[in-house]
């Protein structure tokens, strides 16, 4: 963790602020000092957020992603951290990703839903409804943590954190992609999680 730095509610941008919805722009590897910095703010963020140990008061909402415009940088990159419990052994798994330069080069046509629909700590009121992404993506970009270039088949709830992080690099947020009529209507061939 950043020296002496504990990730508060004031290191965010909220969805009221127009730099969320601007592009972001490709990073230069190595990373510069500067760039370095913000992505270990990303990481610390995340992993503070869901320690339920330093997170105790739960001062910051636990969360399983950050991209970089969420803390006021339009830089494309974010860091992904979903724990798994496997429902035979009990074993827990950790996915972490900390991409730069992600790109999502392949979709399924299936699509996928988050059955209680998807928050994000850049909008401070959830809205409602559900959130159609593809099931299966294939993303590749340079991970910061393996130090190398990846290419990641990501399918269901990882597959939307992806989609969800990669949105904020757009410019974009969840609650584009919710039917403005009808929050919760869903296509019989949706998968719902």
């Amino acid at each position: 963790m950043l020296q002496n730095e504990i990730p508060t509610k004031d290191w965010l941008v909220f969805d009221d602020t127009p730099s969320i919805r601007q592009t972001s722009i490709d990073v230069s590897l190595p990373l510069a000092p500067e760039n370095e910095l913000v992505m270990q703010k990303l990481i610390d963020f995340v992993r503070y957020s869901q320690d339920p140990q330093k997170n105790s008061g739960h001062t910051i909402r636990p969360a399983v992603g950050l991209a970089a415009p969420q803390i006021g940088h339009n830089l494309k990159m974010y860091y992904i951290r979903i724990e798994e419990t496997d429902d035979e052994t009990g074993d827990k798994k950790i996915i972490e990703h900390a991409m730069i330069n992600p790109k999502i080069i392949g979709k399924s046509e299936q699509i996928a839903c988050i059955e209680e629909g998807e928050g994000c700590l850049s909008v401070n009121c959830d809205k409602e409804g559900f959130v159609p992404r593809s099931f299966r993506i294939i993303i590749e970009g340079y991970d910061y943590l393996k130090q190398q270039q990846v290419t990641i088949t990501a399918r269901s709830y990882e597959a939307i954190v992806f989609q969800h992080e990669q949105a904020h690099l757009e410019g974009k947020l969840y609650y584009d992609l919710i039917n403005k009529t009808e929050p919760w209507m869903k296509k019989s061939n949706w998968i719902i999680l």
